[in-house]
């Protein structure tokens, strides 16, 4: 099948947010075609949605895990988030994460938001991953993980409407957790194979 963009309509007005809807001419192997609407989101304006210009490259948000090495016992620990998700109606556990903002580079959105979510200052940043798409059936962001030390601890920044909270979680109760499918850390699984990749590379240190 061929697919050819036709049109992009946006549905809302949102500084954050907004909803699309993506027109295809879809030409079948018999050679009729078809119009064919797709429903997404997107954090970018209309002009710039992936769908049009391609860009594969350009990072929408970074997920970051942080984590503190206890300077007596080299025990480990990481930072985990709390924080409501109105789309499942519940607390969900995470790592601090943010959004890029313009003209800024990814190490810099990851200090900064590594103050202002958690209130720490870090070291020894690490890029993960490469650039890539997160959940592609509805959205069009792009995003990067990057691992980083705690050095020191202080004062969050938080929005008015953000409900974060955070706590340092030692990797031996995390890996207890994770196997028992514990309900008091509902981790979104993306998060989960973060953490068994965690627990992998700190092996020894919890």
């Amino acid at each position: 099948m061929n697919w050819k963009l036709k049109d992009i309509i946006q549905e809302t007005n949102h500084p954050f947010l907004n909803y699309f809807t993506l027109i295809y001419d879809l030409e079948k192997e018999d050679g009729s075609h078809k119009e064919y609407r797709y429903f997404m989101v997107s954090r970018r304006d209309k002009e710039h949605l992936i769908a049009l210009t391609k860009n594969y490259q350009n990072v929408d948000g970074v997920v970051m895990p942080l984590y503190y090495a206890n300077p007596d016992t080299k025990e480990i620990s990481l930072l985990i988030t709390r924080q409501f998700r109105p789309t499942i109606n519940r607390y969900v556990n995470s790592f601090t994460a943010g959004l890029v903002d313009p003209k800024e580079d990814l190490k810099s959105t990851i200090r900064r938001e590594a103050k202002e979510e958690a209130g720490v200052e870090i070291s020894d940043i690490e890029i993960l991953t490469s650039p890539g798409t997160t959940s592609v059936g509805i959205s069009d962001e792009i995003n990067s993980v990057a691992l980083a030390r705690i050095v020191s601890f202080g004062k969050t920044a938080l929005e008015e409407d953000e409900d974060i909270s955070t706590r340092l979680i030692k990797l031996s109760y995390i890996k207890k957790s994770i196997e028992e499918n514990s309900d008091e850390f509902y981790f979104p699984v993306n998060i989960k194979i973060l953490l068994l990749y965690l627990l992998e590379r700190f092996k020894g240190s919890y």
